[in-house]
């Protein structure tokens, strides 16, 4: 497999090899809510928070979404996008040494990204996903990085998230797009997430109780092969007359007669066949529904016109799509902080993080976020159990203490107890808590 290689590379995986031990150090005073939540904010340096996380968290985290910077060169903003803030600099001084003056934006970016990466792989669960926010900038590093780290088999989906806002300004190219890196532990036990994007219309199929479609399927993959249909097999109308025939599909080799809703008689049908192996155990079952690949439970009926159909009982749907939408934007988010007297830039919405969390089946998970920012990821996790009664819990890290203080904790301190929107409209609490933690280095 192709790896990654960059100035600094070698210097860091020394230094994950070798870093310092570090534990959590309770602020009861910064604190909120019900003690002892299982939600836990921490304040520090994310690569010495993993290191502290790893004793009580290693192989027990379900879900994980960062929204690291994106390394975009501009070195004003809050998070000093360019990977250059002074405590970066410091660390990357400590670590690479004098070559750190050969490195240029993107060497600082994966110096800082690839320790941070392998830490959050260790913190993952056997069924584990993770979910990373990022653009154009570095999304092709990235994804060779994660590449590396989780295996390229891994990579369950790069997601494109096409931004709310005004774009009918001139431009030579408007970039209204975002993507989300989605990789598995094991994609094999990555569930068909029980979901359906929100762009579906009310009148689509996939909103029905009930999926009927023909098994008929002709090609190479489906050759011609015969059945025999019992009598007593249902049918979709009380009563019908099939007769011999060759010239359409299913081929009949016999008359059927359909009374009652079932086959008078037995025939033999033949054609391709695209669930042939679940339409067999459905007549071995005494015509009582099988589950199929996905667990539905799957019944068959020849139709009037002699079609065989089945009929899988949906649940809750399946419907993942590629490129998401209708999420909002980081201006309106920002505008919801703003009536929470909060200033942050560019947060993402949290309709689109709980929609992320939402593709991971579990309502008793531990969801982690070790560039917490303003805290979007807890107040999605809060969200969502409010909607499903579900029991998850949040970890998240801030490196900034500035910001952990006067943005992240105030956000979920009022989320937690409630708030005034922009009309005054009192928004009700969530409830719970979290326990508020700083770093503290070495082992005593």
């Amino acid at each position: 497999m192709p790896t990654l290689h960059w100035t600094g590379k070698e210097a860091v995986q020394a230094h994950l090899a070798a870093l310092p031990s570090a534990r959590l150090r309770p602020v009861p005073e910064a604190s909120c809510g019900v003690a002892d939540s299982g939600n836990l904010v921490v304040q520090g340096d994310n690569l010495h928070a993993l290191t502290a996380l790893m004793p009580r968290y290693a192989g027990r985290v379900k879900c994980i979404y960062i929204d690291p910077p994106y390394n975009t060169g501009a070195a004003g903003w809050i998070y000093n996008d360019n990977v250059d803030a002074p405590a970066m600099r410091r660390w990357l001084d400590a670590v690479v040494g004098d070559a750190q003056v050969a490195l240029d934006r993107h060497d600082r970016w994966l110096c800082m990204m690839y320790p941070r990466l392998s830490l959050l792989r260790r913190l993952l669960r056997e069924d584990g996903v993770l979910f990373v926010s990022i653009d154009d900038s570095e999304l092709h590093h990235l994804r060779a990085l994660l590449d590396e780290i989780f295996g390229e088999a891994c990579h369950l989906a790069t997601l494109v998230w096409r931004t709310a806002g005004n774009f009918d300004n001139q431009a030579k190219i408007k970039h209204c797009h975002e993507y989300v890196l989605v990789y598995a532990m094991n994609p094999a036990l990555f569930a068909p997430p029980r979901v359906v994007d929100p762009s579906v219309g009310a009148r689509s199929k996939l909103k029905r109780a009930f999926i009927q479609n023909t098994i008929v399927k002709n090609g190479p993959k489906n050759p011609v092969s015969e059945i025999l249909l019992p009598a007593g097999f249902p049918a979709s109308v009380e009563r019908a007359h099939i007769a011999m025939r060759a010239d359409a599909w299913p081929h009949y080799f016999d008359e059927a007669h359909i009374e009652e809703g079932r086959l008078r008689k037995a025939v033999r049908v033949a054609s391709g066949w695209s669930s042939k192996s679940i339409l067999q155990s459905f007549i071995a079952n005494g015509f009582q529904a099988v589950p199929d690949s996905k667990g539905q439970a799957t019944r068959f009926v020849i139709t009037a016109s002699g079609a065989i159909e089945s009929i899988k009982e949906r649940g809750r749907a399946s419907h993942v799509i590629s490129v998401l939408s209708g999420f909002g934007s980081p201006q309106t988010q920002s505008a919801m902080l703003a009536t929470m007297k909060l200033k942050f830039p560019f947060p993402k919405p949290v309709a689109l993080v709980k929609y992320l969390l939402s593709l991971v089946d579990d309502r008793h998970c531990i969801v982690l976020d070790s560039f917490a920012g303003s805290g979007t990821t807890a107040q999605a996790v809060m969200e969502l159990n409010a909607a499903d009664g579900g029991e998850r819990h949040y970890v998240l890290v801030e490196m900034n203490a500035d910001i952990a203080r006067q943005v992240t904790v105030p956000r979920l301190r009022q989320a937690i107890e409630g708030h005034r929107d922009a009309r005054g409209t009192l928004v009700a609490g969530l409830a719970g808590g979290f326990d508020y933690c700083e770093l503290t280095l070495g082992a005593d």
